[in-house]
């Protein structure tokens, strides 16, 4: 994984969990859902919430609050982000839409999600904390 930094304008998915503000690649961002009652993992880390089911796939729900900070934020929304690999929703409070994004990304971070997430990065009002989603989906499929 290159770890390089690179200049954006590209047009991104922002929503926040909490007080944190995140964007996704709008390529990425397949759906908004209000997710069901979930069915949790025995022996799941404490951000992977549990799994639902949505159009005949099982989708792990991930707080986003709880896995960046620590913190959880009560919510039953999410967004949906797809990649070749399968789909994860990452747990969304409030959702600002599709805006273009402005910033100098480099890794937020040496290690852990934090090396997934990156920034400064600049979206309408807003700072943002731009998500790599290939990145992140690696990250907790090795149980981080």
């Amino acid at each position: 994984m290159a770890s390089t930094e690179t200049e954006t304008r590209q047009s991104y998915l922002v929503f926040a969990c909490g007080s944190s503000w995140y964007a996704v690649p709008a390529e990425c961002a397949a759906e908004v859902v209000s997710f069901p009652e979930l069915t949790r993992v025995p022996g799941a880390p404490g951000h992977l919430l549990g799994v639902f089911a949505h159009r005949g796939e099982v989708i792990p729900v991930v707080d986003m609050g709880m896995l960046v900070s620590g913190e959880s934020e009560p919510t039953r929304r999410a967004v949906l982000v797809r990649l070749s690999r399968g789909t994860l929703a990452l747990t969304a409070s409030r959702v600002a839409g599709v805006s273009q994004v402005d910033g100098r990304l480099e890794p937020l971070g040496a290690s852990g999600v934090h090396l997934h997430l990156r920034g400064p990065a600049r979206s309408a009002q807003r700072d943002v904390a731009v998500i790599d989603p290939d990145g992140l989906f690696d990250h907790l499929s090795q149980g981080s």
